[in-house]
């Protein structure tokens, strides 16, 4: 009886051990960016960029708002949408991102357009001060 349960705690022990270098060791999500469109006035500037979180999982799109002097990591995230399992089309020249556009309507005001199949995760309306106007097409 001793013995087995000296196995069990060994093999408990291994795959606790196994389970800690995976998540010590794996690697972390990889962001791309493809495009990055600053505001009339330089201020401001969105960074639009795919998200890659390995084999398990698709493709994510974000967009970023932030400074103009900002990286992604300053900014703060105003969409996030994925493919919904090939449910999306694709953006034209970028084909990790969902089929979306992005343009400044002045330098208070963001215009995103996309395809109303994508799976929204996040659709910030206002950050910094900035407006953002979403369309579904």
């Amino acid at each position: 009886m001793k013995t087995t349960a000296f196995v069990f705690g060994a093999l408990i022990t291994i795959v606790l051990l196994i389970g800690w270098l995976f998540v010590m060791f794996a690697p972390g999500c990889e962001d791309t960016t493809c495009e990055t469109l600053f505001s009339p006035d330089r201020s401001h500037k969105i960074i639009l960029y795919t998200r890659n979180c390995g084999a398990t999982t698709g493709f994510s799109t974000h967009i970023a708002l932030a400074e103009s002097d900002e990286d992604i990591d300053d900014g703060t995230t105003i969409f996030v949408a994925d493919d919904n399992h090939g449910e999306s089309n694709l953006h034209a020249a970028y084909q990790a991102l969902v089929d979306i556009n992005a343009r400044w309507i002045d330098n208070d005001s963001l215009e995103l357009s996309y395809d109303r199949n994508a799976r929204l995760f996040t659709e910030k309306v206002k950050a910094d001060g900035i407006t953002i106007i979403h369309h579904k097409r």
